[in-house]
């Protein structure tokens, strides 16, 4: 048998991750077989482990892609020169809007399988993720803090950021005529409280 070279095994990963993503967006991820995955990427069943010891294990490296987002956001607006206000409220509407507009995300909360999830997954994954994604977090609120956010719990501002983030998922439930509307005025309503 032919051994493939590292730039073959980096396009199978990546096909792996992209195709995935599709199904998993498509079926969720309960109704997604290893099956599915593997005739999508044109891979035999054993060559997905050498990739993934589990189909959890690789939902886990989509949802930590597209989780990547969040980064990207906070080094945006980071990079503005703007009033601690503004800044709020700028990330909280760029925080939003990619929310609403990532369907892997909406789909996974929805559908409710994280939770099923993250139960089959090795703890030492969770405790890695839930201890960078914190210490991300604390960078970006000691730079709000520095330019004049005035709560001084960190703890608050990343529950706050996730409340906002996780809005999307309770459109139907807010009632779809004044869901804009509604996490508008909450957005102001944070920014004004927490750069008094």
């Amino acid at each position: 048998m032919a051994r493939i070279s590292t730039e073959q095994r980096k396009q199978i990963h990546e096909t792996l991750l992209n195709q995935s993503k599709v199904l998993f967006i498509q079926y969720g991820f309960s109704k997604t077989s290893l099956d599915d995955i593997v005739n999508a990427c044109g891979i035999a069943k054993g060559s997905f482990y050498s990739y993934y010891p589990s189909k959890e294990e690789l939902f886990y490296a989509v949802l930590r892609r597209e989780e990547e987002i969040k980064n990207k956001i906070i080094a945006e607006v980071m990079s503005e020169s703007l009033p601690p206000k503004e800044l709020l409220i700028r990330f909280f509407d760029i925080s939003f809007k990619a929310i609403e507009e990532n369907a892997f995300l909406q789909n996974l909360y929805q559908r409710g399988e994280y939770e099923k999830i993250v139960k089959r997954l090795p703890k030492e994954l969770i405790d890695d993720h839930a201890k960078e994604d914190l210490e991300s977090s604390l960078d970006f609120v000691k730079f709000l803090q520095e330019k004049g956010v005035t709560e001084e719990d960190p703890e608050v501002l990343i529950g706050l950021f996730r409340l906002v983030m996780l809005l999307p998922l309770h459109r139907e439930e807010i009632g779809e005529q004044v869901f804009v509307k509604t996490v508008k005025k909450m957005i102001e309503c944070l920014s004004n409280d927490l750069t008094r």
